[in-house]
């Protein structure tokens, strides 16, 4: 599991440019220039900013989209389309699922296809191959509230003003 989630970090963040990503602080040809060897040079599997706001563009934004519609880039290419995540409040009572999501996202809250995988990522042991348990919990702490940030109002509420 954990050499699938380093394919897909590495995968996911090798030549994107997303803000927040650390860049090498030695460039290839800054080592040729000082006679060393030329070593390729790869960015860190994780950002290292814990913000919401940059863990979704980095890690959701590909399927799920820029404004959480699940019509990202990568989602015409899927078996199985990207949930909108806007509506996360509205399919729940008006109440953002929070330990639903978490569950989901950390990959406790699904079963795990038998034959094959699932589309989505499992997160959680992802981020865990490569950062501490308490900076894994604030930056799925973090996204959780950027999805929250995200939820459409639902017209009752727009008319009631709760």
């Amino acid at each position: 599991m954990r050499n699938v989630a380093a394919w897909i970090a590495t995968l996911s963040v090798a030549g994107a440019g997303f803000a927040g990503v650390a860049e090498p602080s030695f460039s290839s040809v800054a080592l040729r220039a000082a006679g060393q060897a030329s070593v390729r040079q790869t960015k860190p599997a994780l950002a290292d900013s814990l913000a919401g706001r940059d863990s979704y563009e980095l890690y959701c934004a590909s399927c799920h989209g820029p404004a959480g519609r699940g019509d990202g880039p990568v989602a015409p290419a899927l078996r199985t389309h990207p949930a909108d995540l806007t509506v996360l409040s509205q399919r729940n009572n008006g109440a953002f699922p929070r330990d639903r999501v978490r569950a989901f996202v950390t990959g406790t809250g699904r079963t795990l296809a038998a034959h094959g995988t699932t589309e989505m990522p499992i997160w959680g042991p992802m981020f865990r191959a490569f950062e501490s348990d308490a900076r894994v919990r604030e930056r799925i702490e973090n996204l959780l509230t950027h999805l929250e940030s995200m939820q459409q109002v639902s017209s009752i509420e727009e008319r009631t003003g709760k």
